[in-house]
């Protein structure tokens, strides 16, 4: 409809809604014959997950809001860093400033990471650089990156795609990426982040 309604509807005629008129029109990216974007993400572990974390609705984006939350946040990193194989000086345990938090998607990621990063060369350079700061990746990036970039106030003049080859199976070639970060450097321009 084109207004929303005025009464509730029974949850058959909205399951109804969902299977004749959504379902047909989606991308089915759980679906073993779905080959864009990402690999299937959905597990039986995963979906148990979610419904034991709607049904909780924890708000745990601080300590304060949720003790238990961050503690389990806390330890899972550490599971995941030692499952990695990380120096300890990257978990909580040790007490040394490491760890991590859990994202709830790549783009997530990307924009706190670019962020951090932005953040940590302005605290050092001056505020008033963030027009010179550059972030690299190449044409073969995901374009989540630059758009995170351009979310974290990064320039869209100072995006940099550095082209790849076939012939070298479209990886970035370290000669091409130095090239470019020296070029901007002659300009007075500050190298930020690097995504390949």
């Amino acid at each position: 409809p084109k207004f929303a309604p005025n009464d509730p509807e029974p949850i058959e005629t909205i399951l109804e809604d969902i299977h004749n008129d959504i379902i047909p029109g989606l991308s089915h990216w759980q679906s073993p014959n779905h080959y864009a974007y990402y690999q299937c993400t959905t597990s039986i572990a995963g979906v148990l997950g979610e419904a034991l974390a709607a049904g909780l609705n924890v708000v745990g984006f601080h300590w304060i809001s949720s003790p238990a939350a961050t503690e389990l946040e806390s330890i899972v990193m550490d599971w995941l860093a030692n499952m990695l194989n990380l120096p300890k000086s990257f978990t909580f345990s040790e007490g040394q400033g490491g760890g991590g938090v859990m994202m709830g998607t790549t783009c997530e990621a990307l924009i706190a990471t670019i962020t951090a990063a932005r953040e940590r060369v302005l605290n050092h350079t001056g505020r008033d650089n963030i027009n010179k700061l550059v972030i690299y990746g190449s044409d073969q990036t995901h374009s989540s990156y630059f758009k995170s970039a351009k979310i974290a106030g990064i320039s869209p003049n100072n995006l940099r795609k550095v082209k790849t080859t076939r012939a070298h199976a479209f990886a970035l070639q370290p000669e091409a990426l130095r090239a470019t970060i020296q070029s901007d450097i002659k300009k007075g321009l500050i190298p930020l982040f690097l995504c390949a």
